[in-house]
Formats: C-alpha cells, sequence, structure tokens
C-alpha cells in the first residue's frame, strides 16, 4: 500500500478508519508542537494504523551521547478517540505520570501496553515502558512525528 508516512515497501498495515476533519483532530490535540503539520496530515488521511505484521522502530535515530539503542516493537498508531482516552488513563497513574502527562501526549503503543508520546512543543517523539519507573522506562526515539513514520520498519 502506498503511504507518504510509511516508505518502508515490507511493511504491513491496515488503516483503522477512513481519514478525520482538521476540527476533529483539533478537538483532541489542540496544543501547537513542532511538526504538528505533518501530525494533522497523516490522521486526514487515515485515523490510526494497526501493523498487521509486527513493526518496530529503533532509537539510535535521536541524537545521544549513548553508544547502545533500543529497537521498540510498536504495535500501531492509535486512533484520535484512542488517544484521549488513554492521555486520561495514564493520568491516573500516579502524580509522577499526571505531571509528564502535561507536556506529553500518547499517539502510538506496542502490545505490552508501552507507549509512544510526543513532547509538546518540542515535538520530539518519546517513548515509555511502563515496567519500569517512568524517569528510568523514557527513551527519546526521534525527533518528530514524520521521522517517526518514515522510520518504522517490519519486525525482524
Amino acid at each position: 500500500m502506498n503511504n507518504i508516512f510509511f516508505t518502508n515497501p515490507n511493511l504491513k498495515f491496515q488503516v483503522s478508519n477512513g481519514s478525520l476533519t482538521k476540527e476533529q483532530i483539533e478537538s483532541v490535540i489542540a496544543q501547537d508542537f513542532k511538526g504538528k503539520d505533518d501530525f494533522v496530515q497523516f490522521y486526514l488521511l487515515q485515523n490510526g494504523v494497526y501493523f498487521t505484521e509486527g513493526a518496530e522502530i529503533s532509537t539510535e535515530y535521536f541524537p545521544t551521547d549513548e553508544d547502545q539503542y533500543y529497537e521498540l516493537e510498536i504495535e500501531s498508531i492509535y486512533r484520535i478517540d484512542q488517544i484521549q482516552k488513554i492521555w486520561e488513563a495514564i493520568k491516573e497513574r500516579s502524580s509522577e505520570a499526571k505531571k509528564f502527562m502535561k507536556t506529553h501526549f500518547p499517539f502510538a503503543g506496542n502490545a505490552g501496553g508501552n507507549d509512544f508520546f510526543i513532547e509538546i512543543p518540542t515535538g520530539i517523539v518519546k517513548y515509555v515502558s511502563w515496567e519500569y519507573d517512568l524517569e528510568e522506562g523514557l527513551y527519546n526515539v526521534v525527533a518528530n512525528f514524520k521521522s517517526f513514520c518514515l522510520a518504522i520498519k517490519p519486525l525482524e
């Protein structure tokens, strides 16, 4: 399937729902952040995707002083209604999570219940492994939403 956000020809995915209007997107994600135009464009084309044969993204795309990087599985990019529900649910986890959610919103996740977030206003994509404390389980992934999508590859 041709898609301007997923260029890996071997990546298999299913579009969750049809497109949305800008107003529907803005009703959930009103905040401004770097790369928001690409985020909105994604949802104007499709309201979430499910990676039918699994997918992953590497943290190697984010400039860091560390020499190590991680391959992170991704199951889906959430529908807009899921973003809103998950955002609210995460706020209830702890006071630390509630504080984190003031400057981040979830937009994707894996089968293990871990989430990918966009930081407001930087647009940096982060990953949280919830089996650890928020600080210990937090990883920077890529600089923005479009880079995130372009870096997704089939699960090896």
